[in-house]
């Protein structure tokens, strides 16, 4: 049986970090461990480079990333032979920040390729930004429509969600959090 081949490949690492600082209304978080298991960059190179190996000669990979960690993941990518396309912005919509300095109100999701770059939908050329805006849910959940997005500029191809934490229509997954009985990429 011939092995599923992705052309697009959606990252979210678990960055190794902790909770924010101290902060008045939350106390007791400060430089806790996050809710979820954290890696260290050369764990998620390692992983990705298994994973990736699963692309298409040509294919995209959506990799988000912190500004902690922007040039280290986009040359972590560029390691694993990718090219940087566009570097597109999450405007969190976080309220008031806190009393440090500057409260980190976006995250980035870096727009790569290997080989070369897919073809969009022909109708969406020129619609997407790249600074798009939705309200943070939870801590570390990614927007809804990044996917919406990427589903609308490459709309009939084999996509690959890592480190997912739940199953989306259309997609494959491999996570920690994806029960077992729904990935569909195992380790």
């Amino acid at each position: 049986m011939k092995e599923k081949k992705y052309q697009i490949f959606y990252i979210d690492p678990p960055y190794d970090q902790n909770k924010g600082g101290k902060k008045k209304v939350r106390p007791k978080t400060s430089g806790e461990k996050l809710d979820y298991k954290v890696i260290s960059l050369e764990k998620i190179k390692e992983i990705m480079q298994e994973k990736l190996k699963l692309g298409d000669e040509n294919n995209v990979l959506f990799l988000w990333t912190i500004d902690k960690y922007l040039f280290q993941s986009q040359k972590i990518a560029e390691e694993l032979g990718y090219k940087l396309h566009a570097r597109m912005i999450w405007d969190k919509v976080t309220g008031i920040p806190a009393a440090f300095t500057v409260r980190y109100g976006h995250e980035y999701l870096l727009y790569m390729y290997k080989g070369k770059l897919l073809k969009i939908a022909l109708e969406e050329r020129g619609k997407i930004h790249t600074i798009f805006r939705e309200q943070v849910k939870k801590h570390s959940e990614k927007p809804s429509i990044a996917y919406r997005i990427i589903e609308r500029l490459y709309p009939n191809t084999n996509k690959l969600e890592l480190f997912a934490r739940k199953r989306r229509q259309g997609w494959d997954s491999w996570g920690d959090e994806v029960p077992n009985e729904q990935q569909t990429i195992f380790r």
